[in-house]
Formats: structure tokens, C-alpha cells, sequence
């Protein structure tokens, strides 16, 4: 019975071993760590570089250029710095707004590096920035303000040196270097301020102790009489702007628009990142009769009810083609809008535009006609005979909006089928 109960026991602590040997099984175990997925972005930058009416070139009656992230380091944007060192000037000629941190007064102005503060605060580093600019006109006044910590080495306006090798920390109230009487080095057109800074390394500096920043503002002024950037068209105003986002420029500001008045806009068109498709579209359009007088009743204009519906949109022609620069159609560059179309059919007649991601800038050039227009070769004509009495007074008022949409897995994207929010 022992050799029994003994056997039995064995038998149990066999067993026993068994179950407890399952966990130590030869095994390995690899890891990949920090897997990410970042969503892309698409940032519409828009310009309008030139314009015309009746013949005559929009000139820049006044123009700041500053610091801010559309100025380039190489092709990448450089970066506003979001903590600015408290002994960095924020007023960089009298006009700073009390209390608004990183602004160089109210111009918008910023404190700016390659990064949020320098990369390696122990070491010399050397980053040039570049800012591009429109300016069409006669210059009267040109004068830049700069600061930088900790110097500048060299200063360039469209590749004419106005400065270099400053002394080192010119960043305080008062310190900053003025260069004055620049205006003999613009040229019309597309400008670029240069500016080459250094930050010199500290040993055992850091990002706070050792700040490395850049601020400026060149202020230009024309001669344009009394703001009114067209000097011998009645009624009417314009304005050129540099690569930015868009609040409240107008392409359009024409008061006095007569049959066969004609003009012509450049519009400039940039994206980062990533390839988009770009479409011009003109939205919360208004076509308001504005008043009543005694031509159009006799051409036929019969408002109702009290709530009239204006004529004008009716008789301004449009057409769009994908330009090289010059602001000028030629027969070989591609059309975006045929000739005739009016504001309310841009959006359903316009081919997208097709924009690199970080790449080339890409123009549009528009022409508008008060009348019958047409394109014959390289010629865009503009004739007014049949436009008639009945859109006298009569006003159009509409926005035009640029949309971008990504080009990957959007094959089949037109613009007649963007939906623009409200």
C-alpha cells in the first residue's frame, strides 16, 4: 500500500512539474515604437501683382514690408518666434501698441528665426532670410528699420548691399540700424530684401539665454495723388499685394464704369506642402439695380415690386488664362475661362489650375470687358456698343474667392463642383 501511495505521489509531482515548465518557453520580442501619423496641410498664399484700366497700370501708392512667416529661409518659411526676449525691441519706429506681445507695432511685425529659437545656442550660426515684395510706381520715400540678435552681416535690396558686419546686439529700444533713401534700388515689379544674420554661439548657452531673432519693416511710400493709385481713370482705385493670406484686398474698385472700359488683373498663386488644384471663384454675388433713372426706363428696365435687379452684371464679360508673369495673353498659354463669360459663370466654366506643392509660382491673368469681349490670337478686345442704357447706375458687388484642394486621390476634382462655406 506504501509502494502504492508513494507512486501516486510521484505520478502528482510530475504532473506538477509539467504545468509549472509551460511559461519558460524560448521567446523573443520586438518593438517598434513612436509610429506617427501627421495629417498634411494646404496653404493658399495669393498675391496681386499687377493691374490695369483702360490702358493705364495700377501703380503702389504706399507699402510696409515686415517681418513675418512669408519671409524665406531658403524655400521654408521662417518662423515667428512665439516668446520674444525682454530686452528686444518690439517698437522699431514709434509706433508699437502697448501690451501686444511679439508685434512690431501695429503692422504685424515679428520677432522671426529659422525655428523657435536657435537649434544650437553654442554655436555661430549664420541663416539668411529673404523677403519678396510687388512694387509697380514711383518711389518717394524707401526706408528700412532692422533688428537682430545678435548682428547682421549683410543686407541686400534686390542684390544692391545698403549694409553689413553691424555691431552685435542692435535688438534694444533705440539701437535699431536705419538705412534711409532706398528707393533708387527698387525696380517694378517683384523686389527682394535680403538680410544675413548671425547668432553667436555662448558656451553652455541655451535657447533662453542665447536668443537668436530678426524684426524688420521697410516703409515705402509713391507719389500717388490724393491715395488714388490710377491717376487719369475717374471713379476708380487699386491695390497690389505681396504673397499673403487674404482679409480685405480687392481685386475690383471701379465707380464710374462706362461702356468699353476694360482692364486686366495678375494674380499670383502659392502653396506649400503638398500639390493642389486651385479654382478662382466669385461668390455672394449682388446685382442691385442702385437706382432708376430715365435712360434705363426707356431702354426697357422695369423693376418690381420695389426690389429691382441690376443689369451690369449682365454686361461685364470675363476671361481667365493661365499666365507666364508678364500680366499679357499669349495664344500659346492656356485658358482657364473663354472669352464672354459673365461673374456668375466663372465658377461652372473654370478649369483647375494645377499648383506644385513648394514649387514655381503660378499666375492667372484675368481681363475684364464693360461690353462684347473677344480673343483673337494674342489680342483681347473689349467693344461697348452693345452694352445700351439699361445698366446705367446699376452696381455689382461680389467676392472672389481662391480655393485649393489637394491633388492626391482627387482625380476626378473640378471646380464647378466646389461647394464653398458659408
Amino acid at each position: 500500500m506504501k509502494k502504492i501511495l508513494f507512486s501516486i505521489a510521484s505520478i502528482v509531482a510530475v504532473a506538477a512539474l509539467v504545468v509549472t515548465s509551460t511559461g519558460a518557453l524560448f521567446n523573443d520580442t520586438e518593438t517598434s515604437t513612436g509610429n506617427i501619423f501627421t495629417a498634411g496641410s494646404i496653404d493658399l498664399k495669393v498675391d496681386q501683382t499687377r493691374a490695369s484700366y483702360n490702358g493705364e497700370e495700377c501703380q503702389t501708392c504706399k507699402l510696409d514690408i515686415v517681418s513675418n512667416n512669408t519671409t524665406v529661409v531658403g524655400t521654408a518659411p521662417a518662423v515667428e518666434l512665439s516668446v520674444v526676449h525682454p530686452a528686444w525691441t518690439a517698437d522699431l519706429d514709434g509706433g508699437h501698441i502697448a501690451g501686444m506681445p511679439n508685434d512690431g507695432a501695429n503692422d504685424g511685425s515679428k520677432w522671426i528665426w529659422i525655428t523657435d529659437g536657435p537649434t544650437l545656442p553654442t554655436t555661430d550660426q549664420d541663416y539668411t532670410f529673404d523677403r519678396s515684395f510687388v512694387w509697380n510706381g514711383t518711389a518717394s520715400v524707401a526706408t528700412l528699420y532692422l533688428a537682430t540678435d545678435n548682428l547682421y552681416t549683410s543686407v541686400k535690396l534686390n542684390g544692391n548691399v545698403i549694409g553689413s558686419t553691424a555691431n552685435d546686439n542692435n535688438f534694444q529700444l533705440a539701437t535699431e540700424d536705419v538705412f534711409s533713401s532706398l528707393q533708387s534700388y527698387l525696380v517694378q515689379g517683384t523686389n527682394v530684401l535680403q538680410v544675413t544674420v548671425r547668432n553667436i554661439g555662448v558656451s553652455g548657452g541655451t535657447p533662453t539665454s542665447n536668443p537668436a531673432g530678426l524684426l524688420f519693416k521697410l516703409k515705402i511710400d509713391g507719389n500717388c495723388q490724393g491715395g488714388n493709385a490710377y491717376q487719369n481713370t475717374p471713379g476708380a482705385t487699386c491695390e497690389l499685394w505681396g504673397s499673403q493670406d487674404l482679409t480685405s484686398q480687392q481685386y475690383f474698385d471701379f465707380g464710374d464704369v462706362k461702356p468699353g472700359d476694360r482692364g486686366t488683373n495678375l494674380i499670383s498663386l502659392h502653396v506649400d506642402s503638398n500639390d493642389a488644384y486651385v479654382c478662382l471663384i466669385p461668390n455672394n454675388i449682388q446685382d442691385d439695380e442702385n437706382n432708376v433713372v430715365d435712360p434705363e426706363l426707356t431702354a426697357g428696365d422695369n423693376p418690381l415690386n420695389g426690389v429691382p435687379n441690376g443689369e451690369l452684371g449682365a454686361n461685364l464679360e470675363f476671361f481667365l488664362w493661365e499666365d507666364n508673369g508678364d500680366g499679357a495673353y499669349q495664344s500659346t498659354e492656356p485658358i482657364l475661362v473663354g472669352a464672354g463669360a459673365t461673374l456668375s459663370q466663372i465658377q461652372t466654366q473654370m478649369l483647375a489650375l494645377q499648383l506644385t506643392g513648394n514649387g514655381p509660382t503660378e499666375y492667372v491673368g484675368l481681363a475684364w470687358c464693360a461690353g462684347n469681349q473677344t480673343v483673337s490670337g494674342s489680342v483681347v478686345s473689349c467693344n461697348g456698343a452693345g452694352m445700351g442704357n439699361i445698366a446705367q447706375t446699376d452696381k455689382l458687388l461680389a467676392s472672389l474667392t481662391a480655393y485649393a484642394v489637394q491633388q492626391r486621390n482627387n482625380s476626378n476634382f473640378t471646380c464647378a463642383g466646389v461647394q464653398l462655406p458659408n
